[in-house]
């Protein structure tokens, strides 16, 4: 049984007028908002309670879940950086907890991810996942060529990550100043110089959106977490 935290007090501003009447996390994808199928798929994944970091419209969201007693909410404001809205959950974890966005929903072994992240002994453990360029990419000084790399893979992270509780004694009051996402950059790079961070790789399904064009192909995918079609992927 484990806990998560849910990342939800963003103003989603690239959704346009949408988000001007709702929060993000309330927009309906196949008739219920993300954040619903969210809490329904991670549920049945031994998840048993949910801590939504609110902001935006946040009254909106606590009256949406008024009937769910295993939900709770921290409410930093809506101005609050993504850190901040995570070092205000510092009191309402234990040992550890899961913390992921709001819009995103994915198909983790979360079990096996939380095996991971107590085995390697690191503070932060960080969901990645590869993404091959389609590009050949350059890098370049002036004009001048330095190297070539033909469609390059990278890792990228997924923003889902495990946080152990002895983190938070690594967050300085300076990066909880920096807006948006400045602060969980600057935390990241702390961590990773002191060598106290993981990766887990996952190569399984994932649905996110931030533009109306990815909420169309997301309408269109969302069933595969509600027909029991899932395939879990390390």
């Amino acid at each position: 049984m484990h806990k998560i935290v849910v990342l939800c007090g963003g103003k989603g501003k690239r959704l346009g007028q949408l988000t001007e009447e709702i929060p993000k996390p309330l927009v309906p994808l196949a008739g219920k908002p993300i954040i619903h199928h969210i809490v329904d798929n991670y549920s049945k994944k031994g998840i048993s309670e949910f801590i939504f970091c609110i902001g935006y419209k946040g009254g909106m969201i606590k009256d949406y879940f008024s009937g769910f007693e295993e939900i709770s909410f921290v409410d930093s404001g809506e101005e609050a950086s993504m850190l901040k809205r995570i070092y205000d959950v510092k009191d309402l974890i234990d040992d550890y907890a899961v913390i992921t966005y709001g819009d995103t929903i994915t198909d983790l072994d979360f079990e096996d991810l939380l095996k991971q992240h107590k085995e390697s002994g690191a503070l932060v453990t960080m969901v990645t996942a590869t993404h091959q360029s389609p590009f050949g990419l350059i890098k370049r000084e002036g004009n001048l060529a330095l190297t070539y790399e033909e469609k390059p893979t990278f890792n990228y992270y997924i923003g889902t990550l495990v946080l152990s509780k002895g983190a938070f004694g690594y967050i300085p009051e300076e990066l909880l100043k920096i807006p948006d996402a400045g602060g969980i950059i600057g935390f990241f790079n702390v961590m990773i110089g002191l060598k106290k961070t993981s990766t887990y790789h996952y190569d399984g399904h994932q649905l996110t959106f931030n533009t109306h064009s990815e909420k169309k192909t997301a309408e269109e995918t969302i069933t595969y977490y509600t027909v029991g079609e899932n395939k879990n992927g390390k």
